[in-house]
């Protein structure tokens, strides 16, 4: 206690009597100002996943699609706690690991043209033929996810999409059931709606377009439902809003043109076309318990 109380005297005996009280305050709010009531009702994770995948093929070197008709892009990777800065609340530093992340991307075969496509525009680029017209490019890009499994720092969750999808290893039935019954559109809607709602925000310009590397960095978002199947937070449920830059290598994705139309135009591309990216996701989890 004497310490503390010869620290505050040679503190005083230093600084303006202003910036010491200016001490106090900030030294308040380092401390952390209470959060809003609802805060208490509900547990927030915020972490950063950093994820590889790709593009899904058969043994023959095809793609492969999902029953909706989309490609199928099967990543892994780990998540990480994360710093920022206490005045900006910008981004500063990883942590260590606190879990790990698996699952699979659902992208529509418009993503795997427009690829294709700019895999073209940079070998033009590359080889002097091109005109310097860039192509239009779509606002967005929709996307979702079949499967999502992820474990967090004790805590083991799933999408919606697995826990309602009867293909899926951790179908609930359950769960089902109750959706059905409290639901107007029952489990089958849940999972449609529920499921992630995923933009790549093509509108906004690559975050960077390498045409050496054939690589093009998007913005994506998306919010999903989730449910944690084991650990700390079993039994609750909630959501999960990613906001994330993948750097997609486009190398791999070929078009088809035809060359009888002047320009020639492209048509689609070949089914073997291959796309993998790197990817850096922040992601913010919010859980509580059901009350119904």
């Amino acid at each position: 206690m004497k310490r503390i109380v010869r620290s505050k005297i040679v503190l005083g005996a230093l600084l303006p009597a202003s910036l010491l009280i200016g001490g106090v305050v900030n030294g308040a709010a380092l401390a952390g100002i209470p959060l809003p009531p609802q805060d208490a009702l509900v547990t927030t994770i915020i972490d950063k996943s950093v994820i590889h995948g790709s593009l899904a093929h058969d043994p023959e070197g095809n793609l492969v699609y999902d029953k909706a008709g989309n490609a199928r892009f099967q990543y892994t990777g780990k998540i990480f706690s994360v710093d920022t800065n206490a005045r900006t609340g910008e981004l500063t530093a990883m942590e260590k690991p606190i879990g790990r992340i698996e699952g699979e991307a659902a992208f529509p075969k418009e993503f795997v043209a427009l690829s294709a496509g700019v895999n073209a525009l940079m070998d033009a680029m590359m080889n002097g033929t091109w005109d310097g017209t860039m192509p239009q490019m779509p606002s967005v890009v929709p996307w979702t996810c079949n499967h999502c499994y992820m474990t967090a720092g004790g805590t083991t969750y799933v999408s919606i999409v697995d826990v309602l999808d009867q293909d899926s290893e951790f179908y609930n039935a359950d769960l089902a059931a109750k959706l059905d019954a409290a639901l107007i559109d029952g489990a089958a809607g849940a999972l449609d709606s529920m499921r992630m709602q995923g933009r790549a925000f093509t509108g906004l310009t690559p975050a960077s377009f390498d045409a050496v590397t054939r690589t093009m960095s998007v913005r994506m978002a998306g919010c999903s439902a989730l449910v944690a199947i084991d650990g700390t937070l079993a039994g609750q449920v909630g959501t999960l809003c990613m906001n994330a830059t993948a750097t997609f290598d486009v190398s791999g994705a070929i078009a088809t043109f035809d060359l009888s139309a002047t320009p020639p135009t492209q048509t689609g591309y070949v089914p073997t076309s291959t796309i993998s990216a790197d990817g850096s996701s922040n992601c913010i989890t919010v859980m509580h318990t059901p009350t119904m």
